[in-house]
């Protein structure tokens, strides 16, 4: 399934229809795609969290996470989107309930896990994570998602083209609120088993003793 994540961005159309076949032979081979994929805004974020900090709203200090709150953070976004896959595979199955070919769970996590590509290879942006990076970036990842979607829904699920615009609409619904309830429910989950001081300044980090080489 890897070899199919290049054709995604130069010839969406073909790569849609031999995504579609491997998945009629083999329905779970994406899950090595899934699980691995969601290591790279994982690990992205753990390392920028710790090693590069951030400006929090508000303040002009720059705050980095410990070790084991950059990890716990780390853990939550690969949650969240190994997560949001299957939560979004399921939306797509139940909104093309009355298509000719409504795709069985299998084919519909598959579909969105190719759909979240641009946000796994986007999640390359938290190496830096400063807010005049990670807003563009996530925005052109949406509407990127968004096209693939639109390419996706007449190839993988084998809808006319005039059909694929409404489902592509419901679909696009469903899954901002699936992905915006996951991801609230993944951070605040984090927040609640981070160690208290999960933060540290510039001037704390320079004294952390497990810093120092």
């Amino acid at each position: 399934m890897f070899r199919h994540v290049p054709g995604l961005f130069y010839a969406p159309r073909r790569t849609w229809t031999h995504i579609h076949d491997d998945i009629e032979r083999r329905p779970w081979a994406f899950l090595p795609l899934l699980l691995i994929g969601s290591l790279i805004p994982a690990l992205s974020t753990w390392y920028g969290g710790t090693n590069v900090g951030w400006e929090l709203f508000g303040s002009e200090d720059r705050r980095f996470l410990t070790s084991q709150s950059g990890a716990l953070l780390g853990v939550a976004v690969w949650l969240a989107f190994v997560t949001n896959a299957v939560i979004m595979g399921y939306i797509v199955r139940w909104v093309l309930f009355r298509t000719p070919h409504r795709p069985p769970a299998s084919h519909g996590i598959a579909f969105a896990t190719f759909l979240s590509m641009p946000f796994m290879l986007g999640g390359l942006a938290a190496l830096y994570p400063e807010r005049w990076l990670l807003l563009p970036v996530f925005g052109l990842v949406g509407f990127f998602s968004i096209v693939q979607l639109y390419f996706g829904l007449p190839h993988f699920m084998r809808l006319a083209q005039d059909k694929a615009y409404f489902y592509g609409a419901c679909i696009i619904g469903a899954g901002m609120l699936a992905m915006v309830s996951v991801g609230v429910f993944y951070m605040e989950s984090w927040r609640a088993v981070s160690p208290p001081g999960e933060y540290q300044d510039i001037e704390e980090r320079q004294l952390d003793p497990g810093l120092i080489p």
